[in-house]
């Protein structure tokens, strides 16, 4: 097994008969090592461009394409996506079956959009769940997996200080690329092995 400096692998039965093993990362710089090192490629997301009420919004595009939505809609705003009832889950799905790894800021915001503390639930459509002391804006929370692909990953409000929204600030998708998008990763790494000779 596969250790990295601030990593805590997670079993998670997928059947009777075996188990896959989901990474889970505090650190942004050693997730995306861990992305490198299994061989994903990545999407890095952010939300300034997302703005008002919406019962969705999606984003990527192929293998990393992804949708965000919770039971009463959403709201973009001053950079995140959030919930629009403070106890609503915040869903972000992802339906190519590419996904291996997710990670981000998540957080909460209160009803201006400013960030807040607290703890936060995490879990995965593998029904790996994670439960993260939320301490600043900051925050990094990611995870790969060694076995069946993320389809889903949730945000619920389990704990904080006043009103405030599941929100995520920043998203990073890992993924298995396309078999031509392999291709051309591998041709573009041998002219570059060229070009240093």
């Amino acid at each position: 097994m596969r250790t990295f400096p601030f990593v805590a692998a997670v079993a998670t039965f997928i059947s009777s008969t075996t188990f896959a093993a989901v990474l889970v990362f505090d650190n942004a710089a050693v997730f995306n090592a861990g992305l490198l090192e299994s061989s994903l490629a990545n999407y890095d997301q952010t939300f300034e461009s997302y703005s008002g009420n919406a019962a969705f919004f999606t984003g990527g595009t192929g293998d990393y394409a992804w949708k965000v939505s919770s039971a009463t809609g959403v709201l973009g705003q001053a950079g995140v996506v959030q919930t629009v009832v403070a106890t609503d889950t915040l869903k972000f799905d992802f339906s190519s079956g590419n996904v291996y790894g997710i990670g981000g800021l998540f957080h909460y915001v209160d009803a201006a959009g400013a960030y807040k503390s607290g703890l936060m639930k995490i879990k995965l459509s593998d029904g790996t769940s994670f439960i993260r002391s939320i301490s600043s804006q900051t925050t990094f929370s990611g995870f790969i997996t060694t076995g069946a692909s993320i389809a889903s990953l949730e945000l619920s409000h389990i704990g904080s200080t006043g009103v405030t929204f599941s929100a995520a600030e920043a998203l990073t998708i890992g993924y298995v690329p396309a078999p031509g998008a392999v291709a051309l990763l591998g041709l573009a790494g041998l002219a570059s092995r060229r070009r240093r000779a």
